[in-house]
């Protein structure tokens, strides 16, 4: 084949842009751009590498901060909206990646001959995350005026965490979906820790509505464990709804709750059951409905015995050091699309995965190459 015309083409690598010659091949009817076919070279094109520390960059730190982080380490500069795309393209890979180790985990539950030899602590909790979209805009349009509105909201997003109760070592999942999509993968991360059928599950949680019996559709063996912090925040709300003083609050609230953790969840029930009798309150009746659902998840002295945990404070750390300190950057705000892939991103850097995905990746670009 003999060279038709040469073209020029700019190709980022580590140490900055190329100027590579990209000759067009043509022979009996046939054409070739080698650089482009045989290598995968493509004009403004980026090497893994430069993939790789942009989106590392951009997973950490907005996408303005990221150019100028990027710029100080390699000493060339690239644009916020590259590193945007960059980083939101790896995210898209990861989650892929992420969704088939879960699915392998899950599968792999059924080859497991033993369960641990002890419990498997599971803890789930959401916060928000603000997204936006644009909408047509309503009504007659103004010159000038633009003709999309945008449409802010707040989504949950849910973080989970297994470990084997005596381990430090845990894996994380994080998810914009309901609680039976994160439960399910959950399930995954617990069977690649070691869960069986066999196994006990021990889950702290608070009393969100759903929360419970899904874990208990999801994990066989399981005890459920009502965040104790949750609890006496209830408590608080329900004294203060009754009329107390400060003191007055701080002093029923604690001889309350100390006597649930001793055991005596049931006379305590009894006790506000009476009040409420003598002097109807809507809040303690609703407190009384709360604390008769986790009658049997509040036995904390008990569980601390076993060594169990009292509250969800791992998991709400998760949330900080997961979605919060990317996705609820001061202003930030997302389309709901992007939400998840970044998500995968930062659960894979969590979980220890990093390097594995990102060896995945190579290994499958220079296949396509």
């Amino acid at each position: 084949m003999k060279p038709n015309r040469n073209s020029v083409i700019v190709y980022h690598v580590i140490f900055g842009a190329m100027e590579l010659n990209s000759p067009y091949l043509w022979m009996n009817g046939k054409g070739s751009k080698p650089l482009v076919d045989e290598l995968g070279i493509t004009h403004h094109g980026r090497t893994e590498t430069v993939n790789r520390a942009l989106t590392d960059f951009g997973i950490e730190h907005s996408f303005g901060r990221a150019s100028k982080r990027f710029e100080e380490h390699y000493g060339f500069k690239v644009s916020p909206t590259t590193v945007d795309r960059a980083t939101k393209e790896s995210a898209l890979g990861c989650q892929a990646y992420v969704e088939e180790r879960l699915q392998s985990g899950k599968n792999d539950c059924e080859q497991a001959p033993n369960g641990l030899s002890e419990p498997m602590l599971i803890e789930l909790d959401g916060c928000e995350i603000r997204t936006g979209t644009f909408a047509p805009a309503e009504g007659d349009l103004q010159d000038g005026q633009p003709n999309r509105k945008k449409v802010l909201a707040w989504r949950d997003v849910r973080v989970g965490l297994a470990r084997p109760m005596s381990a430090d070592s845990k894996l994380y999942v994080a998810q914009m979906e309901g609680y039976p999509e994160v439960m399910s993968q959950l399930f995954s991360v617990a069977t690649m820790l070691g869960m069986t059928e066999q196994t006990d599950v021990v889950a702290v949680a608070d009393g969100g509505q759903g929360l419970r019996e899904g874990l208990e559709n999801q994990f066989s063996n399981m005890q459920f464990i009502l965040d104790k912090p949750h609890l006496k925040k209830h408590l608080y709300e329900t004294a203060s709804a009754l009329g107390y003083g400060e003191e007055q609050q701080r002093q029923w609230v604690h001889a309350k709750l100390d006597r649930i953790s001793e055991g005596h969840a049931e006379e305590v029930l009894r006790e506000l059951e009476i009040q409420n009798t003598d002097k109807p309150n809507d809040r303690l009746r609703q407190f009384i409905g709360y604390l008769k659902r986790f009658q049997d998840a509040v036995d904390y002295d008990r569980f601390k015995e076993l060594g169990y945990p009292l509250g969800s404070g791992e998991v709400e750390s998760a949330h900080r050091s997961i979605p919060q300190q990317r996705l609820k950057l001061p202003g930030a705000c997302w389309h709901p699309d992007s939400i998840n892939p970044m998500l995968a991103l930062r659960v894979i850097r969590a979980n220890g995965w990093r390097e594995d995905y990102w060896a995945q990746r190579s290994a499958a670009t220079k296949m396509a190459a």
